[in-house]
């Protein structure tokens, strides 16, 4: 059932801890919900589904340890937006991010997904994978 325009407040914000080697296709789950208001992001299986049709904005940040790399990218009811790619040097880690504007109807779906394999890691509040996502308007 679709949330009513007037009383919609939709927002998330999500993040893993730890280090995950990641194969192509594998959807990047982020068990931590700090935020989920509107009740969009699903835990368990890192995707969000639009509870109201609008715009929406999106976030997501990946972070790498050292000599590792990341191939993420948003997936929209199964078809790749927006990818990105980073690789840490040697002698330190790395964090890339990437954000989207996307129009959305009531129970679309965006995650993040991986496009080759990766190694996702996140160590503190400095360098932290998550995922987020805002409803802006109607």
């Amino acid at each position: 059932m679709e949330m009513s325009l007037l009383t919609a407040t939709v927002v998330f914000q999500a993040t893993r801890n730890g280090s995950e080697f990641f194969s192509a296709g594998d959807i990047v789950i982020y068990p931590e919900v700090t935020y989920n208001e509107g009740f969009g992001y699903d835990s368990a299986t890192g995707k969000f589904t639009a509870p109201v049709s609008g715009l929406y904005a999106f976030a997501q940040q990946a972070c790498l340890s050292t000599n590792d790399f990341e191939y993420t990218h948003f997936v929209y009811n199964n078809q790749s937006l927006l990818a990105s790619f980073n690789s840490a040097p040697s002698h330190y880690g790395a964090c890339t991010s990437a954000q989207i504007f996307l129009t959305m109807a009531s129970g679309d779906q965006l995650w993040v997904g991986t496009t080759s394999t990766s190694n996702i890691w996140s160590h503190d509040t400095y360098a932290q994978t998550s995922f987020a996502g805002a409803f802006i308007h109607a």
